[in-house]
């Protein structure tokens, strides 16, 4: 027992005339023993708790990734709306002479093409349904069979391409159309007359 300690217990035992200092400190002793035992163990029934979570949490996460059924391919936008080679590679915000609408609700295509057919800055358009903008991304991507045979119709969207009269009217064009209920997403790009109507292949 450390020297300092002993001094002090000695004098906190010495008014009490019925404690023998020696059994006390023998007490003392082995009360300490029974705490830090218990102490230890539970220090190591934590630990192998904790052990046997973290293993179950990685059986558990081995199990349900191998339960879990492959995610169905989303076909990017990136993936369908690829430039001609004489058009911009990138979409333009002004002067685009081409367009690609891209539509998010199918529902919605009676009316915007309707508008299309009205607006006097649509010099051409064409509308692609999702088998051919299917047959289009087989074409693109015939070199990636994985990717082609993952995807199907459903998971490319509906669009209109078309060509401005004027490439100066893009801006307003697309403010236009951006705010009409079903539209996804627009692109423009700057192109050659001799590119495919919408700058994309």
């Amino acid at each position: 027992m450390d020297a300092n300690l002993r001094k002090h217990f000695d004098q906190a035992v010495s008014h009490d005339p019925g404690a023998d200092p020696g059994e006390m400190a023998h007490a003392a002793i082995a009360l300490g023993g029974r705490v830090r035992r218990r102490r230890r163990q539970t220090t190591a029934a934590g630990v192998t708790a904790g052990v046997v979570a973290l293993a179950l949490g990685v059986v558990a996460g081995v199990n349900f990734e191998s339960r879990s059924p492959n995610p169905p391919v989303t076909v990017t936008l990136s993936m369908m709306l690829a430039a001609a080679p004489s058009c911009s590679a990138e979409p333009v915000d002004s002067d685009a002479t081409d367009v690609v609408i891209v539509l998010d609700d199918d529902r919605q295509r009676p009316a915007l093409e309707a508008a299309l057919d009205d607006d006097a800055r649509v010099g051409t358009v064409h509308f692609e349904s999702r088998e051919q903008a299917y047959q289009r991304f087989r074409q693109r991507w015939a070199n990636s069979p994985h990717s082609v045979a993952s995807a199907g119709p459903k998971a490319l969207s509906e669009s209109f391409r078309l060509r401005l009269v004027d490439a100066s009217q893009y801006a307003a064009f697309r403010a236009q159309y951006a705010a009409m209920t079903g539209v996804a997403r627009i692109d423009g790009r700057k192109c050659a007359t001799s590119a495919p109507v919408g700058g994309v292949q």
